[in-house]
């Protein structure tokens, strides 16, 4: 019997020791050891309607976005997320990695480091995704100095947390961005001279197209800080700042420095009514071949929640383009949303334009869901 006793404790140390030596499984997002990672994924329904003939998308109602979520701890305080979506874009629809990173969440003190493609930590709105934002569309002077979707380089960017008796962050990344790939219309050709004396037909130098980007070696650097004012209102600053090349560096000359300040401004009348007031504002310097272009752009939101259900929301955009011929771009917005779940809402949007004196009106209907674990809080 005791022989019996013996054998058993031996082999359950054994055993033990085992377990240690293989190692713990990690923790995954919801706290269970499991070596899957949390799987999710968000889908978005759009419907589009627009006063502007030449636009592909107007009167459409497509699934316009689908986006998985790949998340979970590779070991303590080590994270790794992956985002992976397909994008409809005219006809076809488009796979892209949207994020696709590993979070170091404390190297020391205050210290923390994330590694790989990224929405850069620029301005307030920038690094959240889409379906995040309280709206349909993306403000214009995010699109006409960020590019269409977000600036999303790869590289790597580190945070520290002031020890400070209030909320203060600051950021630097080092990125590398993919250039502006130039189209060459059909028509942007010519018939020339070749050495023989006979005729072939040339294409032209590439003209830029209507989309700019940061592209090349980017360096970006942030301060954000949070005070509470009271018991139901709160205060965040931000400065961002970037300098790097712009989208048709490898054709010629374009260093590019971008400069943005933000505020939002949050009060908390009661458990569910919430009041948001979010602007930003972004100075764009850009150096190419015939001088030097100074562009200004900027957004204002406010956002109202009355009850837990629904949220209603009004946005003023200003914005000049990156490129030689000015534009004036003044846009109007008026949004309601209706949340069905945390990760489910119903959305309408209208949206007046006004582009340098040619004016526009579209609309949106959208519905966006949320499976998973995760699946992105529509916050």
């Amino acid at each position: 019997m005791k022989r019996n006793i013996i054998l058993s404790l031996v082999l359950g140390l054994c055993g033990i020791a085992a377990a240690q030596e293989a190692g713990t499984p990690p923790q995954g997002m919801r706290g269970t050891p499991a070596n899957l990672p949390d799987i999710s994924l968000v889908g978005v329904i759009d419907g589009h309607t627009s006063s502007n003939k030449t636009d592909d998308t107007r009167d459409k109602l497509e699934f316009k976005e689908v986006e998985t979520a790949f998340q979970g701890y590779l070991y303590p305080e080590m994270k790794a997320e992956v985002f992976l979506a397909l994008h409809k874009e005219g006809e076809e629809y488009h796979s892209e990695i949207c994020e696709a990173k590993v979070s170091f969440l404390r190297l020391a003190d205050g210290l923390s480091a994330q590694v790989g493609k990224v929405n850069a930590e620029f301005g307030k709105m920038n690094k959240t995704h889409n379906h995040t934002r309280p709206m349909a569309d993306q403000p214009a002077a995010l699109t006409n100095f960020l590019g269409t979707h977000a600036f999303n380089p790869q590289g790597a960017g580190l945070k520290y947390l002031l020890p400070l008796p209030f909320y203060a962050q600051v950021q630097a990344g080092a990125w590398n961005a993919a250039a502006h790939e130039d189209h060459v219309e059909a028509g942007n050709t010519a018939d020339v001279l070749d050495v023989d004396g006979s005729t072939v037909t040339a294409v032209l130098a590439p003209e830029e197209t209507e989309e700019f980007s940061p592209a090349g070696k980017v360096y970006t650097a942030r301060l954000n800080m949070a005070f509470p004012l009271s018991s139901g209102a709160e205060l965040e600053l931000g400065v961002s700042g970037l300098k790097g090349k712009g989208s048709h560096w490898a054709e010629h000359q374009d260093n590019i420095k971008l400069t943005g300040a933000d505020f939002t401004l949050k009060f908390w009348p009661s458990t569910y009514k919430r009041l948001t007031l979010q602007g930003e504002y972004l100075r764009l310097v850009r150096e190419v071949p015939v001088g030097k272009l100074k562009r200004d752009g900027l957004y204002f939101l406010a956002n109202y929640r009355p009850s837990k259900y629904w949220d209603f929301g009004a946005r003023f955009d200003y914005a000049e383009n990156a490129f030689p011929t000015i534009t004036y771009e003044r846009d109007y917005s008026l949004i309601a949303t209706r949340r069905l779940t945390e990760v489910t809402l119903l959305r309408a949007q209208y949206k007046h334009i006004n582009l340098s004196g040619e004016k526009a009106d579209e609309g949106w209907v959208q519905l966006i869901f949320g499976l998973g674990p995760h699946s992105h809080e529509l916050e």
